[in-house]
């Protein structure tokens, strides 16, 4: 477990409250604004006013893991570009394959986050979310915060000029010119979501403009603003395959029409379509059923080191992660141990393919809460951006990490 450190140590209800409403308007002044989450008909914290003293040798090594990660996915692609029969045994929609296969001068992704779980069996990466990943606005504002107010040191002081050097890729590589406007969208009822676009519009240097998701026109021949200008270039923070369930209000199949245009690079999106490939579970199944075949020795001491064994079937294996290909937020995972059911969410994703990963426990780790120090499951992201480790993010929750595990600010010590 961790150190850690409280605002409001010992505890006490009423001192600790007082604080952390203080702490949550000053985040929410720069721009975090779901320190609280509504679920299950109540506020729920997910905004820990404590502080994780984490060694920097640990930090060190996720980074270099990261770098080794965002690598292997990115030598997988061109694999799967190679040969595209491989895009059969990822689970994703067949409607969509001809769009991520289509080859492009671009990286696979430029924004991603890697979720790792460190403990003293090493450290291991269980997921990569590639193609819409959120926590930067955690990782970048809210952590600045609360660093600041811990008087320690921001070790995620640099994301926001990485983030910056993203774009600047991503502008050469979309051959993006200064006349150009990139548009930026979302779900316009979505908070967590919105905050994270104006974040990554705040830091494009170029003409750059926000539209609702649902203000999106799409026509016949292109995609156009309410007002009629024309959209060739968007970042979107919507999932690549919810556009295949999109219907306008007269029944029209507009997020088909939509991916067509996409097809016909009539629109260029970011993360480009490659992301969504790359999104899927069913990847790291195919890292690791290849990794003698397709990687250097350097490369297969970085799978054997942190990746998981992760197979299409459970294969005898008594503890393991079930895993819906493309399920997010925890939904549809069952963790099974010697045998027996640990926890499991039945709700979501029942409908797709899922993968079977190695079981690799979580570490315990305390943070204060509202009703005093709570312990749970500890979970490191990793945000990289441009191939680039660029910050961490760290979430406190159940053994399945859904949208209320709690995020907890770090330092390096």
């Amino acid at each position: 477990m961790l150190p850690y450190q409280s605002l409001t140590e010992p505890f006490s209800e009423e001192a600790y409250l007082k604080r952390w409403l203080e702490l949550e308007r000053k985040v929410a002044s720069e721009g975090f604004t779901w320190a609280t989450l509504y679920e299950n008909y109540e506020d729920n914290q997910y905004m820990s006013d404590s502080l994780l003293r984490v060694p920097a040798s640990l930090v060190q090594e996720v980074e270099n893991a990261s770098r080794a990660v965002y690598d292997i996915l990115a030598k997988t692609y061109q694999r799967i570009l190679a040969d595209h029969s491989l895009i059969h045994r990822l689970g994703i929609s067949v409607y969509v394959w001809d769009l991520l296969l289509a080859e492009v001068k671009t990286a696979f992704s430029y924004f991603c986050r890697f979720d790792f779980i460190a403990s003293a069996d090493g450290l291991k990466v269980i997921e990569a979310n590639t193609d819409t990943p959120v926590g930067l606005v955690e990782a970048a504002v809210a952590q600045e915060v609360i660093c600041r107010e811990h008087g320690a040191r921001n070790p995620n002081a640099g994301l926001t000029k990485k983030l910056a050097e993203a774009w600047n890729q991503v502008i050469k590589d979309y051959q993006i010119g200064s006349g150009d406007t990139l548009y930026f969208t979302c779900a316009d009822w979505h908070e967590e979501d919105k905050q994270t676009v104006g974040l990554l519009m705040k830091h494009y240097p170029q003409k750059a403009r926000y539209i609702p998701l649902e203000e999106i026109v799409v026509e016949k021949d292109d995609v156009r603003t309410p007002n009629g200008e024309k959209i060739e270039f968007l970042y979107r923070l919507y999932p690549l395959d919810y556009f295949l369930a999109e219907k306008s209000h007269t029944g029209e199949l507009i997020g088909e029409q939509f991916l067509v245009h996409l097809l016909d690079r009539k629109l260029k999106i970011i993360n480009p379509p490659s992301a969504l490939l790359m999104q899927s579970k069913a990847v790291f199944a195919l890292i690791w059923e290849k990794r003698h075949e397709w990687y250097s020795r350097s490369e297969q001491r970085a799978i054997d080191t942190y990746f998981l064994p992760t197979f299409h079937t459970a294969n005898g294996m008594s503890s393991y992660v079930k895993k819906p290909v493309l399920g997010r937020e925890g939904g549809g995972i069952q963790i099974v141990e010697n045998g027996a059911v640990l926890d499991e969410d039945v709700d979501h994703y029942q409908d797709q393919e899922v993968i079977y990963q190695h079981y690799f426990p979580m570490p315990e780790q305390t943070v204060a809460t509202w009703d005093g120090p709570y312990t749970g499951k500890l979970l490191i992201g990793s945000h990289v951006l441009n191939g680039q480790p660029a910050g961490l993010f760290f979430r406190v929750g159940e053994a399945i990490t859904g949208n209320l595990s709690m995020f907890v600010a770090y330092t390096d010590s």
